[in-house]
């Protein structure tokens, strides 16, 4: 059996860095092992013995800071005799140019998400490549020395290419040199040339600022990386052959066993080191051991959709006036997004589980009894939790509908900002993740015009049978009633009532604006994903004010959305017209035919919306036009919207990588214009399988999480995606860190967290909690007084404006203001 080499990739806590992995294992077929900067090696060169070489990664910071490159210094460092073949990608570049005596400036204008064409040498890493089409995302740039200033670019460059007095060991490789388009020039305008790549004069080291592995780096910037891994083969063969000969016949030495660690308890895998988290999540032990699983069926009875609407259902079970969770896709359906609404009925006795951020306490609540568990004891993760907890209620008979029963809720900002380590306030009574175990559910299949009632059922429960009959016969009957209107069930706003409405100051907003783009200037982050709340109070002076549900039916007239969403769940009341999906994952199915037959397979789908344009323009003299969608389609393609939504979806290709073997990530689609109510939107489609084998052995494909095939799931995916990259920026720990100091720690809450269900199936589908409205319960008002909240924002990138950043909130905030016109 052929054994592959293996390549170290030291990461810098970027949110690009598993699709470089990626790249290199799928261009070069290598087993790449990862690392952080930050972890500990008492012996370097004992540690890189079983490496043929080391890609130092991207990642936010200054080169010189030795906190933002770590091990790094050590690499550029090693003897002469430990040295093996190195290539810096970006902030690894940037480093290898500062230790050899280069500088590092910041940019006029920083590049994050640009496509780009560089000129090269047409040597080296780039043979027979005089031109590379690529992305770049950097604040900063290197320099050699050169004094560009004096460079024309119609004449002259042949300096350029020569190593500088002040950087005698390093030869340029590659610069960006062309001008950019003239629609560009009031954002993107340089005279000078950027410097794109460079090697050593002797030892086998190589960088290159742009990124080879943007969904939107073309073929040659890809062979960039196969020349440098067989440039390094050769140089290992001509400088080390004791070593290359080693690699060539033994998968690695004893020099760094010490440190690597099992994934899932199981044996060693080695695609991670202990430094980098666990990729999957490991099995709570006794996840039930509170509530011990009984074996479950689904009944069901299926009746024609007839006159029925959603709010029709709702009114007539009186759903609305309890806790249920509506999850509405009617106003808005678009073809494999929202098909389907469910509504799932809680009842006093459903098991709730909850948890609060900062207690490591699981709350179990069936109503009767309420019990804490300690996180301890259930795996350390409440992913780990919810994950025991849907394997041990998984359904032997597996309908083919959206929804049978399991669990519906949401997760908050705050839980999800836990998952990368980043700790936030909380509240008491306002759980951060709270799910009810949903048994009875309505689903409407809006393709079909079918109407699902059915129960998850344990042996003879008589009560959910009865439930399941009479409820059929009342929609029934009801469907049959042509009913030519539904108005809103609530009464008309009561003019006794007094709303007060804060929405957030503009000159305080641009100055978030302006403190965002001063750290994408430093180098900090890519891509910073701001937002703001508006409070409104609303003091009802007599009865008959306007109810959430009559609110929501306002707000879903007036901004149809496929994961629109009426939620009384505890002490959250949530309006939402969401049109963004978060993620979905499908029930583990057979392979397709001529793919591999051995396994089955779960497609996980991230939908991010990114770049905004409103349907409706304000001229100067106050006249109000339509913007058509042609006219959308030019505006949100140009490259600030571009560059905005192409962040998104490298980042959610590294988060997925992170579950998902190398070959398994597909970009469906890339920045899609699709048509709302009030807004056209950018649109992406990215797509992750997750294997699970039909039958012992089967081995997975190596990637940057190897845990064996069968352990994975959705629920692994969606724990390692958290906080919603569409909300955050890039790299995300960083800039999530960024985001809480210009927010002022304000807790975003919901807004920005995400909403759906895990089916007992194994499907599961969150929708991100944006266009919403949404109030807490907690005994914080007076009786009379209801404080509802609205969450609005945009990406802010180097290219943003403060005046459009501002208007682009605004349009999101109106679309959702509606509910209380």
């Amino acid at each position: 059996m052929a054994v592959r080499s293996r390549v170290l990739f030291i990461d810098a806590y970027d949110s690009f860095s598993n699709n470089i992995i990626a790249l290199l294992e799928t261009t070069l077929d290598v087993e790449v092992n990862k690392i952080h900067i930050d972890l500990d090696i008492p012996d370097i060169s004992a540690f890189l013995r079983p490496f043929a070489a080391i890609v130092c990664g991207p990642g936010p910071g200054h080169p010189k800071n030795p906190a933002d490159v770590g091990l790094f210094q050590d690499i550029w460092r090693l003897h002469h005799d430990n040295v093996i073949p190195v290539l810096g990608v970006c902030l690894g570049f940037q480093s290898l140019v500062i230790s050899h005596g280069g500088r590092v400036q910041q940019l006029s204008n920083p590049r994050h998400g640009l496509e780009t064409c560089v000129t090269t040498s047409s040597t080296s890493i780039f043979q027979d490549l005089p031109e590379v089409d690529t992305v770049q995302y950097h604040s900063l740039h290197a320099t050699l020395g050169h004094n560009v200033q004096e460079v024309p670019q119609a004449e002259d460059t042949s300096s350029l290419w020569k190593p500088s007095v002040s950087c005698p060991d390093l030869f340029p490789l590659a610069w960006e040199m062309a001008s950019m388009g003239e629609e560009n020039i009031d954002i993107r305008t340089r005279a000078k040339p950027i410097l794109m790549a460079v090697r050593h004069i002797v030892k086998p080291y190589y960088g290159v600022q742009f990124h080879p592995e943007s969904v939107c780096s073309q073929t040659s910037a890809r062979q960039v990386v196969n020349n440098w891994w067989n440039m390094s083969i050769h140089w290992l063969r001509q400088h080390k052959p004791v070593k290359f000969n080693m690699l060539a016949i033994e998968p690695g030495g004893t020099s760094a066993e010490c440190i690597w660690e099992s994934v899932d308890g199981e044996d060693t895998d080695r695609s991670e080191i202990v430094s980098v988290p666990t990729s999957g999540i490991p099995m709570s032990p006794k996840p039930m051991h509170l509530f011990p699983n009984e074996t479950q069926d689904l009944i069901s009875s299926d009746i024609e959709l007839g006159f029925l609407t959603i709010p029709q259902i709702c009114e007539a079970l009186q759903l609305e006036q309890g806790e249920v969770i509506l999850l509405d896709s009617e106003g808005k359906l678009m073809h494999s997004l929202g098909d389907a609404s469910v509504v799932g009925v809680i009842e006093p006795s459903t098991l709730r589980i909850k948890y609060s951020v900062g207690t490591k306490l699981i709350v179990l609540d069936e109503g009767f009894r309420q019990t804490d568990v300690a996180l301890s004891t259930q795996g350390g993760d409440i992913f780990a939790y919810l994950k025991a907890f849907m394997a041990e209620r998984q359904l032997v008979s597996r309908p083919d509908r959206v929804f049978c029963g399991g669990l519906m809720g949401y997760i908050t900002y705050e839980a999800c900002l836990e998952t990368i380590g980043i700790s936030a306030s909380r509240y008491d009574h306002r759980p951060d993740i709270h799910f009810a175990f949903v048994k009875k559910s309505i689903v409407v299949d809006h393709r079909r015009n079918v109407v699902h009632v059915q129960s998850l059922k344990m042996h003879d429960d008589v009560e959910s049978v009865d439930w399941v009959t009479q409820t059929a016969e009342v929609l029934s009957t009801l469907g049959k009633r042509k009913n030519t209107m539904h108005p809103p069930n609530g009464e008309a706003v009561n003019t006794a009532s007094e709303v007060q409405c804060v929405q957030p100051v503009e000159s305080e907003y641009k100055h978030k604006i302006r403190q965002c783009q001063e750290h994408i200037r430093a180098g900090n982050s890519y891509e910073l994903c701001l937002t703001d709340q508006t409070s409104i109070c609303h003091r009802s002076k007599k009865a008959g004010s306007p109810t959430s549900w009559s609110r929501y039916l306002t707000l879903r007239n007036a901004n149809p959305a496929p994961f629109a969403a009426f939620v009384r769940l505890g002490t959250l009341t949530l309006l939402s017209t969401s049109p963004e999906r978060f993620m979905s994952w499908s029930r583990f199915c057979p392979s397709p035919a001529g793919e591999e037959q051995s396994c089955a397979v779960s497609t996980c789908q991230f939908r991010p919306i990114k770049g905004t344009v409103s349907k409706k323009r304000t001229s100067t003299d106050g006249h109000i036009a339509c913007v058509s969608k042609e006219e959308a389609l030019r505006l949100l393609s140009v490259v600030k919207e571009r560059a905005e939504n192409l962040m998104i979806v490298d980042l959610i290709r590294h988060d997925l990588y992170s579950v998902v073997s190398s070959w398994d990530v597909e970009v469906k689609a890339l920045m899609a214009v699709e048509e709302y109510e009030t807004v056209y939107q950018l649109v992406s489609v990215i797509e992750g399988k997750i294997l699970s084998p039909l039958q012992p052995p089967f081995s997975a494909k190596i990637g940057p999480s190897r845990g064996r095939c069968g352990k994975k799931s959705g629920i692994d995916v969606l724990a390692a995606s958290l906080p919603p990259g569409s909300m955050t920026g890039a790299p995300k720990l960083r800039s999530c860190q960024l985001l809480q100091d210009i927010e002022r720690h304000q807790p975003r809450s919901i807004y920005s967290g995400i909403l759906g269900y895990m089916c007992v199936t194994g499907k599961g589908d969150f929708s991100v909690v944006i266009r919403s409205v949404f109030k807490w319960a907690d005994g914080s008002s007076r009786d009379d007084e209801e404080h509802w909240r609205i969450g609005a924002g945009g990406a802010v990138t180097a290219l943003s404006t403060e005046e459009g950043e501002w208007k682009e909130m605004l349009a999101k905030l109106e679309s959702t203001l509606g509910g209380f016109a």
